[in-house]
């Protein structure tokens, strides 16, 4: 697309499993899943108990802990075991096996099958103390938010005061670096009506199609002016290939050079045969 320039100045429990014997076996024994003990000629009548935890068992004051049994593999039934504790003031269990750990210490829980006393299982308790109150986890300070990028307007002004900065010839005419400009929103309302007026008509003119020149758009905003200047362009898809056409431009740089000038609106806008618009509106005050 051709480009066009214009310019006017101004984001485990561990099973275990006991088996026990109604036949008069040793005294039952704890043993890991690799290691599980057994009645001798596992004779008629023996029972099996077995539980999904481990023998020793730790807790903190308050805590619980529901233990389940089976008996021969088949979830023991209300009125089959009797829990017991060997020391209530440590920890105490509920007959369908929920043990509440209530101070420091340690004591056995006992559950024993009701039909066959010598069938049972222990369960080492252990009770520590409280869990102290856990220290606050600082919040992590969030990293700091990156700069907004900035609009286009804001970027050709950065542009176009990096040009002021340095001395240059636009043609024939040579310019000391001269004062940056800053922002004015009059100045950008003018510009900007006059961007989208040419891209929404499809034209390219200092001068609108309903007969203003730029003088007039400027005066309408309320900006009351010593000087005044305008550059357009059509065609640059970014800040920097625009502003680099301009300064290229005698015409355009000399607008953009000149020490008179004190501020700038800048208006941009899609559309129409060239695709980009855009208008740079001078001002003094």
């Amino acid at each position: 697309m051709p480009s066009k320039f214009k310019n006017s100045i101004g984001f485990a429990a561990l099973t275990l499993t006991l088996i026990l014997s109604s036949c008069g076996t040793p005294s039952p024994t704890a043993t890991t899943p690799g290691d599980l003990a057994s009645a001798p000629g596992n004779v008629a009548g023996t029972n099996v108990l077995s539980a999904q935890a481990a023998a020793s068992l730790q807790f903190k004051v308050g805590q619980t802990q529901q233990i389940n049994i089976s008996i021969s593999g088949q979830p023991a039934q209300p009125g089959q075991l009797r829990w017991t504790t060997s020391k209530a003031t440590v920890a105490t269990v509920s007959q369908n096996g929920l043990i509440t750990a209530i101070a420091a210490g340690n004591a056995v829980i006992r559950t024993i099958l009701i039909t066959n006393p010598s069938a049972y299982l222990d369960f080492s308790v252990t009770v520590d103390s409280a869990a102290s109150t856990p220290a606050p986890v600082p919040t992590p300070t969030p990293p700091p938010a990156s700069a907004p990028a900035p609009t286009v307007a804001q970027e050709v002004l950065q542009l176009v005061n990096s040009a002021r900065a340095q001395a240059r010839s636009c043609g024939s005419a040579s310019f000391a670096a001269a004062p940056a400009l800053s922002m004015s929103a009059q100045l950008a309302q003018a510009a900007q009506g006059h961007a989208s007026d040419m891209a929404a008509q499809n034209y390219f003119s200092h001068t609108s199609n309903d007969g203003r020149t730029f003088e007039q758009r400027i005066t309408a905003t309320g900006y009351a002016f010593r000087t005044i200047g305008e550059n357009i362009a059509a065609g640059q898809s970014t800040p920097q290939q625009v502003v680099a056409g301009w300064l290229q431009s005698e015409g355009h740089c000399r607008n953009i050079m000149n020490p008179s000038f004190r501020e700038l609106g800048v208006g941009y806008a899609k559309g129409g045969s060239y695709s980009h618009y855009w208008v740079q509106d001078f001002g003094a005050r």
